[in-house]
């Protein structure tokens, strides 16, 4: 049998136009709609199954990548255009290979014409690009400005794999940050995995920018997803890639179900959180008002007895009114980790709070104050903490510190 160099070129695949396309969705849980499809090259080729990975290895390899690239577009806009003709709300997603930009390519207007030969809006083009391909940043840069120019939408794939510059995100602004599959896929079991991800969503949305996550495939990814502010997905959850337009019946009953699971597991979580909170805030008034009964002296043995007390609690300490530590930091041994001591140390007495996210809100006036969770630099462990104010014996403001154990 011969193999696929001998069987066919790629020269020939691009001369008779041997590429088809076939449509992946792009859904919205909380818009409850299919925002688009995402446009794939398939080889076409009679007798031939060539991986459109090797199609564009193959291009490489030949120098006419150029033209796969375009012929690619072409035909993918050719099947996008009856579809948009009868839903002008949907969104085509083009890949771009970033290979394929140079200068010369930033200038060209021939996606444009193309777009407008099928009689497409380009309002509803969203093209991606992998920008860790694109070799010149100048003509990257140029090529995202002209598109955007020309009424075209941006959005940068595989974020989050390999070797993905960051840099280049503020400079290209994109419209949408697709993040990879390797990122998103068992987001839920993965702590640190699931912060990464926060930190693209946040910085979506501080660019004014979707938070797309690609290949999903399992219900509890998407719902922990949902709950850090990702809205659009793309994966095998809502069917694989197809030549005809999704089944809007199909796509509408994944969506209901995921939005009802949504709303149950949201109203759960938001229910346990109040009552945790409530936990919390009575724990802490109780503490202040048994540590309002002492002076200046005292305060790590009352501390510890509270340790001893609340498995919940890692670390409590005590601050001065101008954030400076009048106790030491008394923590639970069993939730220290001794294998990082060397990174993870304990906050000593004299040691200044001022500058810290606790301290601040009770030096603006607020009571009380909880943080985000985060990792203690005290025993290494995802925890919140929770400071609030009091008076002690004297009549001195003093600010008790709670860090309280977080593990999710």
């Amino acid at each position: 049998m011969k193999n696929t160099a001998e069987a066919i070129t790629i020269q020939e695949i691009i001369e008779r136009e041997w590429i088809g396309t076939v449509f992946h969705s792009l859904v919205s849980i909380k818009r409850k709609a299919l925002l688009g499809m995402e446009a794939l090259a398939r080889c076409t080729a009679p007798g031939e199954d060539i991986p459109p990975q090797e199609l564009f290895r193959m291009a490489h390899e030949a120098g006419c990548l150029l033209e796969l690239d375009r012929l690619c577009r072409k035909k993918a806009l050719e099947a996008f255009a009856p579809i948009h003709a009868k839903n002008r709300g949907l969104i085509l997603s083009l890949n771009v290979d970033g290979h394929a930009i140079d200068t010369e390519v930033a200038r060209s207007s021939y996606l444009l014409h193309k777009v407008k030969e099928f009689g497409i809006n380009p309002n509803n083009v969203l093209i991606e690009i992998v920008e860790t391909r694109a070799r010149d940043t100048a003509a990257l840069a140029e090529f995202v400005t002209n598109c955007r120019k020309n009424g075209f939408l941006i959005a940068l794939d595989d974020v989050g794999v390999g070797h993905s510059n960051l840099d280049r995100i503020p400079l290209l602004r994109p419209d949408v940050l697709k993040l990879d599959r390797s990122l998103v896929s068992g987001v839920d079991k993965h702590l640190t995995r699931l912060e990464v991800v926060k930190s693209f969503v946040q910085m979506a949305s501080r660019l004014g920018a979707l938070a797309l996550a690609e290949g999903v495939e399992r219900q509890e990814d998407i719902l922990r997803l949902l709950e850090v502010g990702v809205d659009v997905f793309q994966g095998y959850y809502f069917g694989r890639p197809s030549r005809h337009m999704p089944s809007a019946e199909m796509i509408g009953e994944r969506i209901e179900h995921l939005a009802q699971k949504f709303r149950v597991h949201a109203t759960e979580r938001f229910a346990a959180q109040k009552a945790l909170y409530a936990r919390h805030d009575a724990l802490v008034y109780g503490l202040c008002e048994e540590l309002g009964r002492l002076g200046s002296t005292g305060l790590d043995q009352a501390l510890t007895g509270f340790i001893d007390g609340w498995d919940q609690i890692e670390c409590l300490y005590v601050l001065s009114a101008k954030g400076v530590q009048i106790s030491g930091t008394l923590c639970n041994p069993a939730k220290l980790r001794k294998r990082k001591r060397f990174i993870f140390e304990p906050a000593r007495l004299g040691a200044d709070h001022s500058l810290k996210e606790y301290y601040l809100p009770l030096r603006a006036g607020l009571p009380k104050f909880t943080t985000q969770p985060y990792i203690s630099l005290a025993s290494g462990n995802r925890c919140i903490t929770i400071s609030a104010a009091y008076k002690d014996r004297d009549n001195r403001s003093r600010i008790l510190c709670a860090d309280i154990d977080c593990p999710d």
